[in-house]
């Protein structure tokens, strides 16, 4: 992400220029000797080169994007490094495809109870670990993974989720290659939520070699000098400016297809586009307005619907905001289609639940728009309402405008208050605005993992720091629904469990979905390999990427 076509950047080159042709004293005494005729040659093929296209410029880096520095490189502080470049420097259990499906990294196989990963009470976990060496070097073995349930625990640091490492009741590494997990309770969500690229906090596995020196990982070497298991390793990290990888040589599938993956900070979508259609930057998210303008560029256009959900979050600490009736009136002030169609410019799919799949969310819809009835409810409680925004995310300002406006016009006055994102969205101990309830209503969106169980963000426990329930919201009918579904491996079991888990959330309205996100991205012709995931992880396969040298 270069912050504009101004500033000054790097070629890829190594050393000084090349010297023109036929400068040196040698290569102009032969000429002089060979005579005229072969001087005419030689001028003339100079010349036939010269109006031939240029060579590939395939020495400068596949080049992309963050939208801010991170404030660290480890993912057990759940930075936005974690949620989108960390798969460059560190491994996990499980990656997650564009298909949305698990696909092993540094675990073998995905346990199951036919292969005898899963017990039959369901209740211990076995799995086979690749073995192999950390990005320095040092080896690698299910020790590490075992280290790092004892790190997530670890109540001097402050980790934003400790939902699933609070399911195990114990872990053991018998062997280098075998990890043994004991659950407390049945849980079928586990494997895709522990150590996984699918889970909602997507930590990564730690380095026990550099990680164990400290007494609490809040800071740490890990920050700025990650040790990892991916497949490129950081050389340089230039503040405000570009993250610079290269090659991991101790990657356990090889080399990666390309050698160096320049990283820029670039917070202005217009910029990123600018760069991309200059051929400075290889891949750029777009919002809605800017995917035809990337087409009439001339640039490949990536889309792909995600289960990333926008939503409006109510703080049910609020007296004010406790009864359904409210928040049922609120949500019938909102025009979520309008807002899709005029600020999301068909980026955003509108939805009534959190759940993509329609097994489970089909037939379930939230109370219609209807302006008129929602002024009758809510125009005489006069409520003046704090809404939270993270500014510069995604197209945040202009939707919060539109929805405040409509509020407005159903009775509620809505003071917008915009937050840098690692604000917006940080821990509690940190002043984090949504995890500490520092909100009445927040716009805000969620990554869900690729397991339907929806407990982290909704159960009564799940209050941050023990999940990402903001809101406070808390129903025994949801949470028995949720557990129903948690405990069975039975695919039906668990669809019915969670459908009727998502129809109380329908009828309570602790948050109003907006709708899906669905990514575009502006890639070059020489990116290839690119293939976003339906969790908005996108860098899950860097090994494999190529540049064409078109």
């Amino acid at each position: 992400m270069e912050a504009s076509g101004c500033r000054a950047r790097s070629t890829g080159r190594v050393g000084s220029p090349s010297a023109p042709p036929f400068a040196s004293k040698a290569a102009t005494a032969f000429l002089i000797r060979a005579g005229d005729s072969t001087l005419k040659t030689l001028l003339a093929l100079a010349a036939l080169l010269a109006l031939l296209p240029a060579a590939p410029q395939t020495s400068r880096p596949l080049t992309l994007y963050l939208e801010n520095d991170p404030s660290s490189l480890n993912t057990i502080l759940n930075t936005p490094f974690g949620w989108l470049a960390a798969p460059f420097t560190q491994g996990y259990l499980f990656l997650v495809d564009d298909a949305g499906r698990l696909v092993p990294d540094r675990a073998l196989v995905l346990p199951t109870r036919e292969n005898g990963g899963i017990s039959a009470d369901g209740r211990t976990i076995v799995y086979k670990i690749r073995t192999g060496r950390w990005s320095d070097g040092a080896p690698f073995d299910s020790s590490d993974v075992a280290f790092t349930v004892a790190a997530l625990r670890n109540p001097r640091t402050n980790v934003p989720d400790r939902s699933t490492i609070e399911r195990i009741a114990s872990v053991a590494a018998p062997r280098p290659d075998t990890l043994v997990v004991r659950l407390k309770a049945p849980c079928a969500p586990f494997v895709s939520a522990f150590l996984t690229l699918g889970a909602d906090d997507p930590f990564a596995i730690l380095p026990r070699h550099v990680a164990a020196r400290y007494a609490d990982l809040n800071r740490s070497s890990l920050d700025e000098r990650p040790v990892g298991l991916g497949p490129f390793v950081l050389r340089s990290w230039r503040r405000g400016d570009r993250l610079v990888f290269e090659r991991n040589p101790y990657y356990w599938r090889g080399p990666a297809g390309v050698a160096r993956v320049d990283v820029l900070i670039e917070p202005n979508a217009e910029s990123r586009l600018l760069e991309a259609r200059t051929g400075n930057l290889d891949a750029t998210y777009l919002s809605g307005l800017q995917v035809e303008e990337a087409k009439r560029a001339g640039l490949r256009v990536v889309l792909t619907t995600t289960n990333i959900v926008d939503y409006l979050q109510f703080n049910l600490r609020d007296p004010r905001l406790a009864p359904g009736d409210v928040r049922r009136a609120l949500s019938q002030a909102l025009d979520r289609n309008r807002l899709a169609q005029t600020v999301y410019a068909g980026l955003e799919v509108p939805t009534d639940t959190g759940q993509l799949d329609p097994a489970i969310s089909r037939g379930l819809r939230l109370p219609p728009y209807a302006p008129e009835r929602a002024r009758r409810t809510l125009a005489p409680l006069a409520l003046k309402l704090e809404f939270a925004i993270a500014g510069q995310w995604r197209s945040s300002s202009s939707a919060a405008l539109q929805l405040a406006a409509q509020l407005e016009r159903a009775g509620v006055t809505a003071t917008l208050h915009s937050y840098s994102e690692s604000v917006f969205w940080g821990a509690a101990d940190a002043g984090g605005i949504l995890d500490a309830g520092r909100f009445d209503v927040a716009l805000t969106s969620w990554s869900p993992g690729v397991d339907p169980d929806r407990s982290y963000l909704f159960g009564c426990a799940a209050v941050p720091p023990r999940g990402g329930n903001a809101g406070a919201y808390c129903s025994p009918a949801f949470d028995r629904a949720e557990a129903d579904g948690m405990s069975s491996y039975t695919p039906a079991r668990r669809t019915a469990a969670y459908r009727r888990a998502h129809g109380i959330l329908v009828r309570d309205v602790p948050v109003v979905p907006i709708g899906f996100e669905r990514s575009a991205y502006a890639v070059s012709a020489r990116f290839e390999g690119f293939k976003p995931n339906v969790l908005g992880r996108d860098y899950w396969n860097a090994w494999e990427w190529r540049l064409s040298g078109r």
